[in-house]
């Protein structure tokens, strides 16, 4: 991953083609059915390590089909184990895309080992895939907790904070700006806080249904432009 990509792409699924694959049955692949279970998952991006260029054709024929871009392939990191959101959040500090790789089956199909990691990253997609995708990398607001501080690109009043698990009873942020509203991404329920110049304290409260990760996040709005505007006469 050494040249950079769109960030917007994000995250970028690559299907590894195993040596033993049977050219001679499952030579076409099933590249409707690879795309699109990619673009379920959250990824924006797919390609192919090991494949035929005709394979690799029919990926970047149906990734136009299903409007996801078809991506060169890259030295990626193989999607499993219990740090890949991690990975995730790492990957946005650098501003790079992120490579996951998954392996074929003989057939073409995805690994059924595969599946679950790839179910957890869409679940997670699902609830922080916005803010995530918008989130780039602030370096002037720090924090005392295990967690990394992200403004929205395009408003940038709008500040994520994604914490890693256990989450503490309390974060505290030093240069903010005043913030009007602290809420989780993922349930939309707000936060308590107090704060006293720049210096911010939030209480983390998780109700006992709110979906468990090992990476939350949060969404803090200070003052928006928009809201000095008057009423609009016509």
């Amino acid at each position: 991953m050494t040249e950079r990509e769109d960030l917007n792409i994000g995250i970028v699924l690559q299907y590894k083609v195993e040596s033993n694959f049977d050219f001679d049955k499952f030579g076409a692949l099933d590249a409707d059915k690879l795309v699109c279970h990619a673009r379920d998952c959250g990824f924006r991006g797919v390609s192919l390590s090991d494949g035929t260029d005709e394979q690799a054709e029919l990926l970047r024929q149906s990734c136009d089909k299903y409007s996801i871009k078809f991506c060169q392939k890259r030295p990626a990191i193989p999607l499993e184990g219990p740090d890949i959101l991690a990975k995730l959040i790492a990957a946005r500090l650098d501003n790079m895309n992120i490579y996951f790789q998954v392996a074929l089956n003989a057939d073409g199909t995805i690994k059924q080992d595969e599946e679950a990691d790839m179910d957890l990253l869409r679940q997670w997609i699902d609830k922080f895939g916005h803010a995530y995708f918008e989130a780039r990398p602030d370096k002037e607001i720090k924090t005392d907790a295990m967690a990394h501080i992200f403004k929205n690109a395009i408003a940038p009043y709008q500040i994520y904070v994604f914490i890693h698990n256990p989450l503490p009873e309390k974060i505290i942020l030093t240069h903010v700006p005043k913030i009007e509203k602290a809420m989780w991404i993922d349930t939309r329920k707000d936060l308590e806080f107090t704060q006293d110049g720049d210096k911010l304290t939030i209480t983390l409260h998780r109700d006992n249904d709110d979906a468990d990760f090992t990476i939350h996040g949060l969404r803090l709005q200070a003052h928006r432009p928009e809201d000095d505007m008057g009423p609009t006469k016509y």
